[in-house]
């Protein structure tokens, strides 16, 4: 028998995102919480219609805990250190997420690896920001290995998040110049500005029902 081809539709079952009448953002950091704070004030100028309902951190003396408390917004610290398995701790953000009865999961800086728990509780409903243009340079030091690989161009990549790390369907991303006076430092900054923005408007996105994952690749569907 010749082999059959298959579309992506065929092979990958779609997932359209459905957002509730109320949209409720739950916030996973890690650190500063300049990316948490570019939503906060994204909702508070009504860019996107809805509120972010609570910030999860993995760390005490996060920054972002901060900036959270000064917008009223709930906070919860769940530290890793105090659970027995991985299992245990990704069950725990779960529950966190679940009470606060969240549309969209958004790891904002937040350095974990989340797990199936969370996945499977909020299939096709977290979405994961990275500072370079996946699929090139994963991981936590990707600003500083693009540019001590001396690449020209590098960017911003929203995702939404799986099992493994940066490597889910992308929503969206945008490109950064390397320059040829830039340092670590001033690239950073290029990178954050551009961060701050593709986060808001990947989550608006979300937050229209716009967004449909069909395999690896995330259709943006036009205004309604």
């Amino acid at each position: 028998m010749a082999d059959q081809t298959f579309t992506d539709e065929e092979l990958f079952p779609k997932i359209h995102v459905i957002t509730d009448d109320e949209f409720r953002v739950g916030v996973l950091i890690s650190g500063s919480g300049t990316n948490l704070q570019a939503l906060i004030d994204a909702f508070a100028a009504g860019v996107i219609d809805g509120q972010v309902v609570v910030v999860i951190s993995n760390k005490y003396d996060a920054f972002g805990l901060v900036r959270a408390k000064r917008a009223g917004i709930p906070t919860e610290l769940v530290d890793p250190a105090r659970f027995r398995s991985i299992e245990e701790y990704n069950h725990a953000i779960t529950e966190v997420l679940l009470r606060y009865e969240v549309s969209l999961v958004v790891m904002a800086g937040y350095m974990r690896l989340l797990g199936q728990e969370v996945l499977s509780a909020f299939e096709g409903k977290v979405m994961n920001l990275h500072p370079a243009l996946l699929p090139a340079f994963p991981g936590a030091s990707a600003i500083r290995d693009a540019f001590e690989y001396g690449v020209k161009v590098t960017g911003v990549t929203v995702h939404f998040a799986d099992e493994a790390f940066d490597r889910g369907p992308i929503i969206c991303q945008e490109a950064v110049r390397v320059e040829e006076d830039d340092t670590v430092a001033t690239l950073e900054a290029k990178i954050h500005e551009v961060e701050h923005r593709l986060l808001v408007e990947a989550v608006k996105l979300f937050s229209q029902g716009r967004l449909e994952i069909v395999g690896r690749k995330v259709k943006v569907l036009p205004e309604s």
